[in-house]
């Protein structure tokens, strides 16, 4: 995700105040440009309301082994 969606997805989630995210999470060990050029969310803990605002605000959701991976579809 570029910094604009990222900051847009941090906004909705920040609504739901019991919800769990790790960000910025290294693939595979690796970090490269995390944080300066591109960001990662995954969701570990929200209601169900967040997740149906993110997919209505356009974001993509897909679940993986590190949670559910936060996405925007352009």
């Amino acid at each position: 995700m570029d910094k604009k969606t990222y900051l847009q997805a941090i906004e909705i989630i920040s609504e739901y105040h019991t919800s769990k995210i790790t960000i910025n999470q290294p693939k595979d060990g690796f970090v490269g440009s995390m944080g300066i050029e591109k960001w990662t969310i995954h969701i570990t803990k929200c209601v169900p309301g967040c997740v149906e605002k993110l997919i209505k605000s356009g974001f993509h959701l897909s679940m993986n082994e590190d949670g559910l991976q936060v996405d925007k579809l352009y």
